[in-house]
């Protein structure tokens, strides 16, 4: 029965994730608007908005997690698509900026639900399975990031607020059919049976690793990774803008292809590639690859080469799947929504810090006023924090016995 359930976890992170890429190409034109101000206030305003939704997310996931594993996921996951129909509707009535950021409050808060998503996998999938499942909720990542800006670029030529309606609406279907079908994961027994309200806060949700020795160093592998990527993130348009002289159709080109090597990379080759190498390996081998992207993408010279980068990165897409079996291999049934908590924490952090330390590297040595003429500075500084996170899983996997590196 639960694993019956696992199409509409993943039907409710895509709608998740592609909801959030529709509103994302109208929203500053949507606040200026609202706000009557110039594109530059607008920008503003739209920088606070993002900062807003990540810290409802940071302080918000841990909460969520800790509350599954002791009331189950179901009901958290049904609160969160409610809350994503519930916020999205408030930002479309929105007549001003107050209620505007009420409806990104409700959205944000309850949208913190990858937590959830990822114990709800843990629980379906026997150990051997898992990094197939953590790869294919990659690949649904990918494809909600191809389909959702592509989506709202259509939905808006019936109007700025036309993205959050259709978001409400996609949010609200999908609440009423896993209100109908979506089974709960969590089997009674392997419930906590009382709250430990320090690990609902995000800090104290960094307890749950230090309870097991072997994922604290993997922690730091995890964060010096998620900041890499969280800087790739946050520079890629503003790098394709300036080296390649990339537009609006040009970035979502790109994007396009950023999000379909997820696809391929999560959906086919950690499914084919994991069980061969084992988590170990996979965990390393993804890791090294990753490095070698970053270094490329640094220094393409061309469109061409960028793309060819890009190809080589959907290799790599192995790294955070198989450190996710791992963990979960390595964790108790009723702390697997605590420890996913600490992760989401880890992530959520360097997704406040990458993208400040990711546009200020590419300011400082790109233009005019640059220390040194280096714009791929953002992907080199990422490639040596993976380098280091690399170093870290190489020193803790190799301590421990093969069955325990390779998994069952």
């Amino acid at each position: 029965m639960a694993r019956s359930g696992l199409p509409w976890v993943l039907a409710i992170l895509f709608v998740d994730i592609a909801g959030e890429g529709m509103v994302y190409p109208i929203t500053p034109g949507f606040l200026q608007a609202l706000g009557g101000g110039t594109a530059q206030e607008a920008a503003r305003l739209y920088g606070w908005s993002l900062a807003l939704y990540a810290g409802l997310t940071l302080f918000f996931a841990p909460a969520w997690g800790v509350l599954s594993d002791r009331y189950g996921r179901r009901p958290i996951l049904l609160l969160s698509v409610a809350g994503a129909a519930l916020g999205n509707l408030l930002t479309a009535v929105a007549q001003n900026l107050e209620l505007y950021f009420l409806g990104r409050v409700v959205a944000g808060a309850t949208s913190a639900n990858l937590v959830v998503v990822n114990a709800y996998l843990v629980d379906v999938s026997p150990p051997e399975q898992r990094a197939r499942s953590f790869g294919l909720l990659g690949a649904v990542f990918g494809f909600g990031f191809v389909i959702g800006p592509a989506l709202g670029g259509l939905v808006s030529d019936w109007g700025l607020r036309a993205p959050f309606w259709a978001v409400a609406g996609l949010s609200a279907l999908t609440f009423a059919l896993a209100l109908a079908l979506l089974p709960e994961s969590l089997r009674p027994e392997d419930r906590k049976k009382t709250l430990r309200w320090l690990e609902a806060n995000p800090f104290g949700a960094l307890a749950a690793l230090a309870r097991y020795p072997l994922l604290r160093p993997l922690g730091w592998t995890i964060l010096l990774n998620s900041l890499a990527m969280n800087m790739l993130i946050a520079v890629w348009i503003p790098y394709g803008a300036y080296r390649y002289g990339f537009g609006p159709a040009e970035n979502g080109f790109v994007l396009a292809a950023f999000g379909l090597m997820s696809v391929l990379g999560q959906g086919l080759v950690v499914p084919w590639l994991v069980p061969r190498l084992g988590e170990g390996r996979a965990i390393l081998l993804g890791l090294g690859v990753s490095v070698l992207s970053l270094v490329l993408y640094g220094l393409a010279s061309t469109p061409w080469t960028l793309l060819a980068a890009l190809a080589v990165s959907a290799l790599g897409a192995v790294d955070e799947p198989a450190l996710q079996a791992f963990i979960s291999r390595n964790v108790r049934p009723d702390e697997q929504g605590s420890v996913q908590g600490a992760l989401a924490t880890i992530g959520n952090l360097m997704g406040i810090v990458g993208p400040v330390a990711g546009t200020h590297l590419l300011s400082s040595f790109s233009g005019p006023q640059a220390v040194v003429e280096l714009p791929g500075a953002p992907f080199f500084a990422g490639a040596l924090c993976v380098s280091l996170g690399l170093g870290i899983a190489y020193r803790t996997l190799r301590c421990l016995a093969p069955s325990k590196i390779t998994g069952p």
